[in-house]
Formats: structure tokens, sequence, C-alpha cells
């Protein structure tokens, strides 16, 4: 009985070892890697949290004023290789988010009254973020937001 423990043991070892196999050189994986998933992407998840929370970059807020919301931060690839920035727009109109990534032409992503989306950031080195949000209309800016690394 024991033997046949031992003989499942090692085949679900050897099952999972070639459903993940080593790579011979990380880096290049890496590189493959940001050409096959770009470094920024924007989902419209139907759940506004964004967990686990493994490390909070911009801590979940809201916010309302007719000024524009401004934040800088940093991503760092010690803190993970990917980030996400959460927003929800509780205002009357549409927001835009302008998101700058270090020197990357910046994403204008609209957000239409009462949805959220969530954009996402591959952090391949220390990175400068820059997120804007602003109403076109010149309406109040209304809106839930949120970051984390991981």
């Amino acid at each position: 009985m024991s033997l046949n423990k031992i003989l499942g043991a090692g085949i679900a070892l050897s099952v999972l070892l070639s459903a993940n196999p080593a790579s011979a050189n990380p880096l290049e994986d890496r590189i493959k890697d940001t050409y096959t998933n770009p470094p920024i992407t924007v989902e419209n998840p139907d759940d506004p949290i964004i967990t686990p929370l493994d490390l909070q970059i911009i801590r979940p807020d809201s916010y309302s004023s007719y000024n524009a919301y401004e934040r800088y931060f940093t991503l760092t690839p010690e803190n993970g290789e990917d980030a996400n920035l959460w927003i929800q727009n509780t205002s009357t109109d549409t927001i835009y988010a302008k998101v700058t990534v270090g020197s990357l032409s910046p994403l204008d992503v609209p957000i239409a009254k009462g949805k959220q989306s969530n954009i996402r950031l591959g952090v391949i080195g220390t990175t400068s973020v820059k997120v804007y949000v602003y109403s076109s209309t010149g309406h109040k800016v209304e809106m839930n937001i949120s970051a984390r690394q991981f």
C-alpha cells in the first residue's frame, strides 16, 4: 500500500513539473512576455474591489470636486510585476482618466457615468506613473479610486 502512495505522489509531482517547465533563460522569457503582454491594458470588471491588496499605491478613496484629480506614484519591480488602477465614475457624466507611465504617451480612458474601469500596468523597471482624471464638460468629477501593485 505504501509503495502505491509513493508511486502516486511521484506521478503527481511529475505532472506538476511538466505543466510548469523551468526556463533556461528567465530574462529572455521576461522580454518575450513584454511583447506579448503590453504594459498597459484596460479592463471593465464587475467587482469594484481589488483583492488581495498586496501593496496599496492609492488607498481606496472617494473624490468629489470641480477640479481634476491628479496623483503621482512610482512602481518598483521589488513590489511585483503588475499594478491595477481601479476607477469608478459616480459623476453625472463621462469622466476621463489620463494615465502616463514613464515616458510613454498618455493613455486616455473614458469612463461613462455609473461605470468603472480597471487599468492594468506592467512593471518592467522602476517607473513613475501619473494619473489625471478630469471632465471634458466642466461637471463635477465624482469617483472612487484605488491602486495596488502585486
